[in-house]
């Protein structure tokens, strides 16, 4: 079993050192949950859902086009709502970096994307309005 929590931990560590950008080794946090059981059984079999065994790609892919991206993302980035675990800001290059990595979608260039955005002649913001009245539905359901 120990083995097996071994092999599952250096698999996910193996993929983050290689296709995240890293400039210094991140502290070990004790509060990372322990992988269970279904997670055990899906890496021995090849089958670990976002990070497929012998793949520097992960199973998702961004489903909308790329200005929706920016918007979203950029929305995260200005808004603070993420940092490096060692450093307090991680910059634009590196936040977009990643994210393009874990939807598999290149974007040339960030900054002319987002200009060409800002530039809309019809209505500003559609991809955020769609998510603010996609969360509203939802919370009228009830779930």
């Amino acid at each position: 079993m120990l083995e097996l929590l071994e092999q599952l931990y250096l698999h996910r560590i193996s993929h983050l050192n290689k296709y995240a950008i890293r400039q210094t080794a991140v502290q070990i946090n004790p509060e990372y949950a322990i992988p269970t059981k279904q997670e055990i059984s899906a890496y021995m079999s090849g089958q670990l859902s976002l990070f497929p065994k012998g793949s520097g790609l992960t199973l998702i892919q961004w489903q909308r086009d790329k200005v929706a991206f920016i918007e979203l993302f950029v929305s995260v980035y200005e808004s603070n709502s993420v940092k490096g675990i060692d450093k307090p800001k991680i910059t634009k290059k590196e936040f977009f970096g990643l994210l393009m990595w874990f939807f598999n979608i290149q974007i040339g260039n960030i900054d002319s994307t987002l200009q060409a955005a800002k530039n809309r002649k019809i209505e500003q913001k559609p991809y955020l309005k769609e998510l603010m009245e996609v969360f509203d539905n939802y919370c009228a359901r009830g779930l």
